[in-house]
This record gives structure tokens, C-alpha cells and sequence, in this order.
């Protein structure tokens, strides 16, 4: 006897993986119509660069051989540019 193939619910399954996710932690309370943002990202901004792969590796290299997080060494390269230029190093 063949058995066929069970039916799968598709959205128990995402709901579960979902869960899964967030580790079953509620997202924070707030408003719904704003997107979330960690303390350590307030009054802050990205910045997107294009930078050459060689360079992404000696960072990530500089990165683990020192401890030191990238975000850590990019704010640091922009504190010489700023200072280069003359203006208040401010990256952190």
C-alpha cells in the first residue's frame, strides 16, 4: 500500500518558524506605524559604500586580528578624514 503524501499547512508552518526566529520574544511595544530601532542605532544613520574586495578583507582581517569591530575601524578611518579636513572628529 502507497501512502500519500500528508497535506501540509503551510501557515502553521511559517507561523512556527516565525516563532522560531525571534526566539519567542514579542516584538517591543510602540507604535505600530513605526519600524523598530534599537537604542544603539537612534539618531543614527547608514552609509553604503562600493569598496574593492581586497579592501573588505584586509578590513575583516584587521577586524579579527585586533578584536576591534569593522564598525568600530570605518568610524575611525572617517575621524581621519574628518580631521584630515579639519573638522570635529565625531564617528563612533
Amino acid at each position: 500500500m502507497i501512502k500519500k503524501p500528508q497535506e501540509q499547512n503551510r501557515d502553521g508552518i511559517l507561523g512556527v518558524l516565525t516563532r522560531f526566529g525571534r526566539g519567542g520574544v514579542p516584538p517591543p511595544e510602540g507604535d505600530a506605524n513605526k519600524p523598530y530601532v534599537p537604542p544603539s542605532r537612534k539618531n543614527r544613520k547608514s552609509v553604503t559604500t562600493w569598496q574593492d574586495e581586497v579592501v573588505l578583507k584586509e578590513l575583516k582581517d584587521i577586524s579579527h586580528e585586533t578584536g576591534i569591530p569593522q564598525q568600530v575601524l570605518i568610524a575611525e578611518g572617517l575621524n581621519y578624514v574628518l580631521a584630515k579636513y579639519r573638522k570635529r572628529p565625531v564617528a563612533r
